[in-house]
């Protein structure tokens, strides 16, 4: 009898892409990595996932481009995430705690991953990274 494939632990979420080789660029990393949930977040483009920059970059990646979702907020896109992580170009003097990638990761796999929690990493628009409505959310 053939096991169940386990649902993906890691959920990756785009906010406000504006180029849609970025998106395409995207599903094909995550594939490459094994890892199959995207979640885009008001694209500048509402047919960005059957753009033709998009599935030219996805290139083998189509099956993570039909499954990907488009959503309003934020919220929507973390739905049932019990971990986030949000990446910034610049150390904020505010909100949430700001972590490297090294700490952020190793707590991670310390105390989240093994536990059956479901992981979420955001990433903002190529032009003005996240919004603060996002980092508090």
């Amino acid at each position: 009898m053939p096991i169940a494939a386990q649902p993906d632990p890691t959920r990756f979420v785009l906010i406000g892409t504006s180029h849609p080789g970025n998106v395409g660029a995207t599903a094909r990393a995550m594939k490459v990595m094994g890892f199959s949930e995207l979640v885009l977040v008001r694209p500048r483009f509402a047919d960005v996932l059957v753009q033709e920059d998009t599935v030219a970059r996805a290139s083998g990646a189509a099956d993570i481009l039909v499954r990907a979702r488009i959503v309003d907020t934020v919220a929507e896109a973390l739905e049932g995430v019990t971990y986030a992580i949000g990446t910034a170009m610049t150390p904020r003097d505010f909100g949430p705690p700001t972590i490297t990638p090294r700490e952020g990761l190793t707590e991670l796999a310390r105390t989240h991953a093994a536990a059956g929690h479901k992981v979420g990493f955001v990433f903002g628009s190529e032009r003005h990274g996240m919004a603060n409505e996002d980092v508090y959310r």
